[in-house]
């Protein structure tokens, strides 16, 4: 039995990177999610502003969220092309839990792997849980009874932020992990309280306990374990999900924002800063003789601040006359510049210049050169491709949890989740008709029969790409078992030639 002390020290258990980042989770999360709040703790006050000025210039901020752009159509770009999913030879527990995979939403797969894919660009690594909804006292009992209860398995997403702690064993594989969960006292509309609570649920590879901090008699918190279960699945049910494919540390991956958020934030700054720039050059700052307003006045004591009030006192006595001072306009033309820059940097990070129009950035793509673009396709096709491997290799693993608990050996040579997902291997922009014309350049050069083969095999993936496992398999050895056709006459290649032409 536990102690109270053991108890309170396991809950405040942190990993040890947890406490480092943190800080950049949570700005992470809220520079995508944006918000008026975001303002507040972003806007930089800068030197000499006084202290109506600044709130005021907070309430003026305003941004386009491009740390929600660029997660967005990097999502986009992921999931244009179609994911294979071969449904006439899975299981059927494996087509329910595609057709109903969130937890109490009804979210079907594909929503579900955008939703993960998405929180793993802002945040670098998310966890996914695979659970059932089961009661525990009802281990073992027959699909029936399972479909009467309406009894299935589901998968949700965990921030690093609630991911406390965890364990490893030899093969770097979890031995436990520590979740922190928030649940809401909402039972009864009347009697209930409301009131938000935090519990922790430790998963081991044997069973699950859920513990939670709450007050006795005396008005002391203490740690008590509201529920407990059996994890029959012989493993932590957990799955890291990284951004990109790869990543060897055990507690944190580079998200796709890392920098990009940063570059956002200071967009915004500088937008900010414009635009007080623009508010005294349309309404200029007066300027006139100290000596025109004598000591003792009130009017004399209230413009003793100089730079936070609306008029500037200096020493007239040659004469000068008042006059209206505004800020020298190349300030603001040197912040455009700046602002332009950055925000080409940001897309330009990601291969994502094509984004950006002429108009819109210092040195549009309408600008830069053939190789600049391709240069610029293939660091978002790399992107893309290990962003669609690791979500290849969480699909794999949910699946895999999804035997585990409906009592499958999913070591088995039956159970291969790889046959039954495909993710795209490449994200080339060719079209079906520019492998038509590709497949036709080749033929009239006479390539290679292991060329044509190759060439073939895209068009087929390109015009059936929902194509039942049996039949592609009958086509793959079809196309390389292909003879050459029979050589077309020299009259009929200059006819097709010109046709092209």
């Amino acid at each position: 039995m536990l102690t109270q002390k053991q108890l309170k020290k396991f809950i405040s258990r942190r990993h040890p990177e947890y406490e480092a980042m943190l800080p950049q989770w949570r700005f992470m999360e809220q520079t995508y999610e944006g918000g008026r709040g975001w303002f507040d703790d972003n806007i930089f006050r800068y030197h000499k502003e006084g202290d109506k000025e600044y709130p005021d210039r907070v309430k003026r901020a305003y941004r386009f969220n491009h740390t929600r752009e660029v997660v967005d159509l990097v999502n986009k770009y992921i999931f244009r092309p179609k994911i294979v999913r071969d449904v006439a030879n899975a299981p059927d527990i494996v087509n329910q839990f595609w057709a109903n995979t969130g937890r109490g939403n009804g979210l079907p797969i594909d929503t579900f792997m955008r939703y993960a894919s998405l929180k793993s660009s802002v945040l670098g690594r998310v966890y996914v849980v695979v659970d059932n909804n089961m009661p525990k006292t009802m281990a073992l009992i027959s699909r029936a009874e399972e479909k009467r209860l309406g009894a299935r398995v589901y998968a949700y997403v965990v921030s690093p932020v609630d991911v406390l702690d965890m364990g490893f064993n030899d093969h770097d594989e979890f031995e436990w992990i520590l979740l922190h969960e928030t649940f809401r006292d909402d039972d009864d509309p009347f009697t209930s309280s409301g009131d938000l609570r935090s519990r922790y649920r430790l998963w081991t590879r044997t069973e699950w306990r859920l513990f939670e901090v709450q007050k006795n008699r005396l008005g002391k918190e203490i740690v008590v374990e509201v529920d407990n279960g059996i994890n029959p699945t012989g493993v932590v049910p957990v799955l890291a999900h990284d951004h990109i494919d790869g990543i060897d540390n055990l507690y944190v991956a580079p998200s796709l924002i890392g920098d990009i958020a940063y570059l956002d934030r200071a967009v915004a700054n500088y937008l900010s800063n414009l635009d007080a720039i623009i508010q005294d050059q349309t309404f200029s700052q007066l300027a006139m003789p100290a000596q025109g307003i004598l000591p003792g006045d009130d009017a004399y004591n209230k413009l003793l601040e100089v730079g936070t009030k609306r008029i500037f006192i200096y020493d007239g006595e040659n004469g000068a006359k008042p006059f209206f001072l505004s800020p020298d306009p190349r300030q603001a033309e040197l912040i455009v510049t700046v602002i332009k820059q950055i925000i080409n940097e940001i897309y330009h990070t990601v291969g994502m210049a094509g984004e950006r129009t002429k108009q819109d950035n210092a040195v549009g793509i309408d600008n830069s050169s053939g190789v600049a673009k391709a240069y610029d396709f293939e660091r978002i096709n790399a992107l893309l491709t290990s962003k669609a491997a690791s979500l290849a290799r969480l699909e794999h693993g949910m699946l895999r949890l999804v035997g585990r608990w409906n009592g499958i050996n999913v070591d088995d040579d039956d159970f291969t989740p790889e046959k039954w997902v495909r993710y795209p291997e490449t994200f080339d922009v060719r079209g079906l008709a520019d492998e038509f014309d590709i497949a036709l350049n080749l033929s009239m050069l006479n390539a290679p029969m292991g060329v044509k083969r190759e060439q073939m095999q895209i068009l087929v993936d390109k015009i059936f790409p929902k194509l039942k496992k049996d039949l592609r398999e009958k086509l793959s050895v079809e196309i390389q078992n292909w003879d050459d056709a029979p050589e077309m006459p020299a009259s009929g290649i200059e006819k097709l030639s010109e046709e092209t032409t």
